[in-house]
Parts: C-alpha cells; sequence; structure tokens
C-alpha cells in the first residue's frame, strides 16, 4: 500500500514536471551566436534587445510596421517591398518575446508594449510623424501608441485589429483556462505550442506558396522565453472591449483606415461596427473573401491601399 501511494506521488510529480523539464532541455538560449543567422539588425532598448529590418530609401517617410501575437515580423514580407518600391522607408520589427528579440521576464500588458514602441522610435532617431501598420493584435498596440503619441503618428492603419468585438480565440476551454494561475502555467507549458502551431493561417496548404506566411513561427520556440511571453501578453493585454482606445486615438485626429476580412475566424465581425461608431471619420473596408491571413494570402489586393493610404495628403 505505501508503495502503491509512492508510485501515484512519483508519477503525478512526473506529469507536473514534464512540460517544465521538456522546455528546459528541448529549447536553446538566444544568444548573439544563434542571432548571427537573422536578417536585419539588432537595438537594446530598455527591456531587452530587439531585432528589426529596415528597406526602402533612408530619406523616404516612414511606415512601422507592428505584428501581432504569436508570429513575428515575417507576417509582413509580402508587403513591405511594395511599399519599399513606392518611396517608404518601412521599419520591421519583432515583439520582445517573439521571433529574434529578447524574451524578457515581465508583464507584458499596454505599458510594456507602449515603452516598446517609444523606446525603438527613440533609438531609430524617429522624429518626424511616422505611418503606423497594426495588425490583429498589434492593431489595438497602434491605436493605444497613436491616442497616448498622436505628435509621433502621422496615419494609422489597421489590419484586422483585434481590441474591440469578443476575440474568438477566447471562446475555447482552454483559453480561459490558461489566465488562471498555475494551472495555467502548466496548461500552457503543455499545450500551448500545439494550439499556436496548428492554426489554420499557418498550415494552409491549400494556398499557393506565394501567398502563405514567408516564414516558420515554429522556430522562435526553440528558444526559452517564447511561451511565458505569449502567456503573459494573453493575461495582461486586453484584446477585447477596447473602443475606449481606439476612440481615443480617432480624436486625436490622426488619418485612421481599417481593413477586415470578411472570413476571419479571429476577430468578430461585430468590430467593424463599433470601430464605426467610435471612430466615425475612419474609412472602413471589409475584403469579404478574405480570413485573417489576409496582409499576406490577398497583398496584392492590400498592398495598393497600403501604399495609396500613406500616399495620398500629409496630416
Amino acid at each position: 500500500m505505501d508503495w502503491t501511494f509512492g508510485l501515484v506521488i512519483v508519477a503525478v510529480a512526473a506529469v507536473i514536471a514534464y512540460p517544465y523539464f521538456r522546455d528546459l532541455i528541448l529549447q536553446k538560449r538566444l544568444t548573439p551566436r544563434e542571432r548571427q543567422a537573422a536578417p536585419g539588425d539588432f537595438v537594446a532598448l530598455s527591456d531587452g534587445v530587439v531585432h528589426y529590418l529596415q528597406r526602402g530609401p533612408a530619406d523616404g517617410p516612414v511606415v512601422v510596421m507592428i505584428h501581432g501575437f504569436s508570429a513575428p515580423m515575417f507576417v509582413f514580407e509580402q508587403n513591405t517591398d511594395a511599399l519599399a518600391k513606392a518611396g517608404f522607408r518601412v521599419v520591421l520589427f519583432d515583439h520582445f518575446g517573439r521571433g529574434w528579440s529578447d524574451r524578457p521576464r515581465a508583464r507584458y500588458d499596454p505599458d510594456f508594449y507602449d515603452r516598446e514602441l517609444v523606446d525603438l522610435f527613440d533609438a531609430l532617431d524617429l522624429k518626424q510623424p511616422v505611418g503606423l501598420v497594426g495588425y490583429s493584435m498589434g492593431g489595438v498596440i497602434a491605436a493605444e501608441f497613436t491616442a497616448r503619441h498622436p505628435e509621433r503618428v502621422s496615419k494609422l492603419f489597421l489590419l484586422a485589429p483585434a481590441g474591440l468585438a469578443l476575440h474568438l480565440l477566447e471562446r475555447g476551454l482552454f483559453a480561459r483556462l490558461t489566465k488562471l494561475p498555475v494551472i495555467g502555467d502548466w496548461l500552457w507549458r503543455l499545450g500551448g505550442r500545439a494550439v499556436l502551431t496548428e492554426d489554420q493561417q499557418w498550415v494552409d496548404g491549400a494556398l499557393p506558396p506565394e501567398r502563405r506566411v514567408q516564414g516558420d513561427i515554429r522556430e522562435q520556440m526553440t528558444y526559452r522565453g517564447y511561451l511565458p511571453a505569449i502567456l503573459s501578453t494573453w493575461r495582461h493585454l486586453p484584446m477585447r472591449d477596447r473602443d475606449d482606445i481606439f476612440g481615443q486615438a480617432a480624436a486625436t485626429g490622426v488619418p485612421m483606415m481599417a481593413l477586415f476580412g470578411g472570413k476571419d475566424p479571429t476577430i468578430d465581425s461585430k468590430s467593424i461596427e463599433r470601430l464605426r461608431r467610435v471612430a466615425p471619420d475612419a474609412r472602413i473596408e471589409v475584403i469579404q473573401e478574405a480570413d485573417h491571413g489576409l496582409a499576406y494570402e490577398l497583398f496584392d489586393t492590400v498592398n495598393p491601399m497600403l501604399i495609396a493610404f500613406f500616399s495620398n495628403g500629409q496630416r
């Protein structure tokens, strides 16, 4: 009986410890040597080192592109060359916790992401107002940055922005449980990688290669700190019912355009009407056949819209 009880205790402990030891053994540290494979450059900010890349003429109007929740800056790969050829200096970067950027142990909340952008702007000496593109989670980050620092933004383009109607990912039991302390950490360590990599937008083999995301989101997961950073973001960066932030951004007078996909399984379609209510002067378009991957799946439709928006007139 005592042996049986002891074996049960050991088995339970092993199950609990498994995802932590698995990550410790299998994941690598993100070192300068590892980063030699990365394109672009690196810059030290308040919370760590950020990976960034610039394309286009050095003296062109600046457009900063802010990616979303789980994938790094390569989600914009099909958009940047078109903007660069149109004369824009395009700045891309990996959020902390993603891609080749550091994974600081921090509370990934609105203040954290605002500081990331302020520090990046200062480090790159972006003194004149810039165009912002915010994709998915990047949309609510860009809107909040605009609301807080309107003098640093010339125009705001939102691509399938999170932050308004219910984020559909929150409806699953797993997603709700991961917001709980302790058990949520364990569940995320155990199954978070599978949840992220099985998302249809990353694995849609029916699309031709040029319309798929131009990178492997699994590569960043081989380095320690990715999953904790994603979980901290999930817990501390609200991605629904932020209507007030979009309203504040609109009230600054910064020109705003938003583009939604009519078949987006991630962003609820109610976001469209809610944005219209809080930002009545914003230009809002819907590509009915598009899903959440519209930036790269339909780049030949999206790119002319980006170029026209940032080209027409000055603030």
